[in-house]
């Protein structure tokens, strides 16, 4: 084989080494971009659902606000809650009763100024509880997520008012793509505005 056939065949090699490493690369391109674009949109789909439960949440909350006639009802991005006018126990026991009638069973109840040993702490009162048809259904769309429990706070502040204030779902049900649990965070939410509104 003379030197100039050897030259030809590293030249065309060399050649369809280019050209196969174009096409791999305009294909990794392709296929990057339309993965990007299938997040942006699930992105945007989620941001879009995040926005609409949101709305529902407030519009439930002014709902609320205007039939108990409370305007010390308010909403944050941590939760939801108002202020009474009874002691901590007071508030506990309606809490507690409220909790019942919508179905919510009570898992733990703690006392935090006995906890901390803090004497000079106001009453500051933690309860857990948890919705059993709504978590089952929840551990049924995604089993890892567990019980959808609920934290509320009965606590005095240093001016003797008594607020009591609840967790928002929908914080757990934000860590899952799963839509129907958005609507399971949607209902739970319901269930306990209407608690909020009894005590």
């Amino acid at each position: 084989m003379g030197s100039n056939t050897v030259f030809l065949l590293l030249i065309l090699a060399c050649v369809l080494t280019l050209v196969l490493l174009f096409m791999a690369s305009r294909r990794i391109q392709k296929e990057g971009l339309t993965v990007n674009d299938q997040a942006k949109k699930h992105h945007f789909k989620r941001s879009v659902e995040e926005v609409q439960r949101q709305q529902r949440q407030e519009h439930a909350v002014a709902n609320l606000s205007e039939e108990s006639g409370s305007e010390s009802v308010s909403y944050s991005k941590h939760g939801f809650g108002k202020t009474v006018e009874m002691s901590v126990d007071e508030a506990i026991g309606r809490l507690n009763r409220a909790l019942r009638i919508e179905g919510f069973q009570i898992l733990n109840d703690a006392d935090l100024k006995a906890i901390l040993h803090k004497k000079d702490m106001p009453p500051y009162r933690m309860l857990t509880a948890y919705h059993g048809e709504l978590a089952a259904r929840a551990i049924d769309v995604e089993p890892s997520i567990g019980l959808i429990t609920i934290h509320t706070t009965v606590r005095q502040d240093l001016s003797d008012t008594v607020h009591v204030e609840f967790s928002d779902p929908s914080l757990t049900a934000g860590i899952s793509s799963h839509a129907a649990l958005g609507e399971l965070a949607d209902d739970l939410k319901s269930k306990i505005l209407r608690v909020l509104q009894a005590v």
